[in-house]
């Protein structure tokens, strides 16, 4: 392999695994509110409650 492929496959693979490493890190940080889609409310939604028979 020529120079040049090999200084493009090393900056190729740097920009994925920094990519990689960026995307699990925003994925894994702590946040402090329940908002996957960045307009949702601040915390999840609650379950129905069941009403009582009888």
């Amino acid at each position: 392999m020529s120079v040049g492929a090999i200084a493009f496959m090393a900056v190729s693979w740097t920009f994925v695994l920094g990519l990689t490493a960026w995307s699990f890190a925003k994925l894994l940080t702590d946040q402090k509110h329940f908002d996957p889609d960045g307009i949702g409310p601040e915390s999840p939604p609650e379950p129905p409650h069941a009403k009582k028979r009888g």
